[in-house]
C-alpha cells in the first residue's frame, strides 16, 4: 500500500466463506497464504445485502462456458455454492459475512491458487481446502453391495430400538471451499473491481449481519497487528489472529493500512501519561546503575591503580570515567531503556545533586520525577519510529525495502473490550518480546476505543470509514480507478 506497483507484480484474492468465518478459521487460512510468495496488501469484510447485485456479478465473473480455466462441472458447484450460501437466508442459517484478502506480488494468482489448493474428493492436509474445505459424495449402493460391508451392517438390525426410530434424511453431497479466488490475472481483476464496487454498499462494519451479536451487551474492539509481524514475511499475523479466535468473539471489520506520523501520534496519544508514570522507575533504577558503576570503578583506580582516594571517588570525576567507559561500549538502546539524549540530561543531573558515592534513595526518586516527561517523550518517539517505519526527526524511511503495514481487526461480541484486552495480556506473555516488540495494540477499556478506532477510520467511526479504503486504494493503484 502506498507503494509504487512494481514489473510483473500481480493481485490475486483469497475469499474466507461465512463458514470458515463462522468456524473462526481466518488466521488459519491467512497463515497458510503468507507462506506464500505474497504480501497482505488489504483486507475487508463483506455482507451482501438481499437486493444487492454482489452475488450474481460475482458469479457472472465465475461463469465461462469456453472453460479456459475452470472446468463446468466445478463452475457449477462453485456458483451453486455462491449462490446458496453468500446471501440470507442461506443453506446453513449461518451469517454471511465474507472476508476479502488482497495479496501483492509476483506471480500472485499461482502463489495463492496453490496454496489454496484443487477441489476434490482426496483427503489431504497440504493445501487450504485440503485442510479447511470439505468435498464428498457417498456411495451407498456400491456399499450396500460390498460382501465386506455385510457384518456391519447386521450391527444395524442388532439394536431393535433404534428400529423406531425413522431414517434421517440422507444427504450424500456435501460440499465446502472454505475458500474461493481467482484462478486467472483476468478473473481475479474482474473480481476485484467487483469488491471496490461494492466496497462501501455491502461491506465494511458487519455487525448488522450476525444475529447473536444484537444484544445490548455487545460491544467492539480493535485489534492492531503491529509491524513486526508482517516484516518477515512469515505467517505470524494468520497465528495471532487465532490467538484471538480463542475469545468466541465474532470479526465484524478489518484493513490493512500503513500509519502515518500525524496518525501514529494522535493514535498514541494517551500513552504519553502512561509512559510517564509507567517508565519513570526506569530512569531511577538507571541512576542506582550509574552510581555503583562509578563506585566499582573509583574502588579499582584506588586498589590497582594507586590512585587518590580523595580524587576517585569525587562524585563530578567518577562520573565523567563511567560516561567515557559507557561511550567506549556504547550501542543503541532497546525498548524500556534510556534513550541517549535522557542519559545526556541522567549524567548532568547526577553531577549537580551528587554529593558522594553512596546517596540516599530519595535521590533517585527525585531524579525520575524530574526526568519523567523526557523520558516518556524519548520512549513515545521510538513508539512512533517503531510503528511507522520511519524516523520522527526527519520523516525518511528507516528501511526503504520494507513497508510499516498494520492490521486493524474489530471483533465485537459479548463485553468484547475486556474479554480482549484479557487476551492480548496472554498474547504478550507467549510473542511479546520487551515494551514496543510485543505483537499487537487492543483496545483499552479505560482509554477511548471509539478515538482510536476513528484515528484509523476504521468503518466504526462517528466521522465514518476513511476513503479510499483499502481494497478501492490497492485495485485503484493496479488497474486505475473506476
Amino acid at each position: 500500500m502506498g507503494q509504487s506497483v512494481k514489473h510483473g507484480e500481480e493481485l490475486a484474492y483469497a475469499l474466507a466463506t461465512p463458514y470458515s468465518l463462522h468456524k473462526s478459521r481466518t488466521g488459519g487460512i491467512l497463515a497458510r497464504l503468507l507462506w506464500a510468495d505474497v504480501k497482505l496488501v488489504a483486507a475487508r469484510m463483506y455482507a451482501p445485502r438481499p437486493q444487492s447485485g454482489f452475488i450474481e456479478e460475482y458469479c457472472d465473473a465465475i461463469y465461462d462456458p469456453s472453460e479456459r480455466d475452470v472446468p463446468l462441472r466445478y463452475q457449477k458447484m462453485i456458483i451453486e455454492y455462491v449462490v446458496r450460501n453468500f446471501g440470507r437466508p442461506n443453506v446453513r442459517g449461518l451469517s454471511n459475512r465474507l472476508a476479502v484478502l488482497v495479496l501483492r506480488g509476483l506471480d500472485a494468482v499461482r502463489e495463492v491458487t496453490e496454496a489454496i489448493g484443487h477441489i476434490t474428493q482426496h483427503v489431504r492436509g497440504d493445501s487450504l481446502r485440503g485442510t479447511f474445505g470439505d468435498f464428498f459424495r457417498e456411495d451407498s449402493e456400491a456399499l450396500e453391495n460390498d460382501p465386506a460391508y455385510q457384518p456391519r451392517r447386521r450391527l444395524l438390525e442388532k439394536y431393535e430400538s433404534l428400529h423406531k426410530v425413522g431414517p434421517a434424511p440422507r444427504k450424500n453431497d456435501f460440499f465446502e471451499p472454505a475458500v474461493l479466488t481467482g484462478t486467472s490475472p483476468e478473473m481475479t481483476e474482474a473480481h476485484l473491481k467487483l469488491f471496490r464496487k461494492y466496497a462501501y454498499s455491502d461491506g465494511g462494519f458487519v455487525l448488522d449481519a450476525v444475529d447473536e451479536l444484537d444484544s445490548p451487551t455487545t460491544e467492539t474492539s480493535m485489534v492492531v497487528l503491529k509491524p513486526e509481524s508482517f516484516r518477515r514475511g512469515d505467517p505470524m499475523p494468520g497465528n495471532l489472529i487465532d490467538f484471538f479466535a480463542r475469545t468466541g468473539m465474532r470479526i465484524t471489520a478489518m484493513k490493512v493500512l500503513e500509519l502515518g506520523e500525524e496518525e501514529a501520534r494522535e493514535f498514541y496519544a494517551l500513552k504519553l501519561p502512561q509512559f510517564r508514570e509507567q517508565l519513570k522507575g526506569m530512569v531511577a533504577e538507571r541512576a542506582r546503575q550509574i552510581v555503583h558503576r562509578a563506585r566499582v570503578l573509583a574502588r579499582e583506580a584506588v586498589d590497582r591503580l594507586g590512585a587518590d582516594p580523595a580524587a576517585a571517588f569525587e562524585p563530578a570525576s567518577a562520573l565523567d570515567v563511567v560516561k567515557a567507559a559507557e561511550t567506549l561500549l556504547s550501542r543503541e538502546p532497546g525498548p524500556g531503556e534510556v534513550k541517549p539524549a535522557v542519559l545526556e540530561r541522567l549524567f548532568e543531573e547526577l553531577k549537580r545533586r551528587l554529593r558522594d558515592l553512596d546517596p540516599p534513595d530519595s535521590l533517585y526518586d527525585e531524579l525520575a520525577e524530574v526526568l519523567k516527561d523526557a523520558n516518556a517523550r524519548a520512549e513515545f518517539d521510538v513508539l512512533i519510529q517503531y510503528m511507522t517505519g520511519k524516523d520522527p526527526a526527519t520523516g525518511h524511511s528507516l528501511h526503504e525495502s520494507e513497508e510499516a503495514r498494520c492490521m486493524a481487526i474489530l471483533y465485537s461480541g459479548q463485553d468484547a473490550l475486556s474479554v480482549i484486552r484479557e487476551r492480548l495480556k496472554e498474547l504478550r506473555r507467549v510473542y511479546g518480546r520487551n515494551l514496543l516488540q510485543n505483537r499487537a495494540h487492543a483496545s483499552d477499556p479505560e482509554e477511548d476505543p471509539i478515538k482510536e478506532m476513528s484515528v484509523l477510520g476504521m468503518s466504526t467511526s462517528p466521522q465514518g470509514e476513511s476513503m479510499p479504503c483499502d481494497v478501492e486504494k490497492v485495485v485503484n493503484e493496479f488497474y486505475g480507478p473506476e
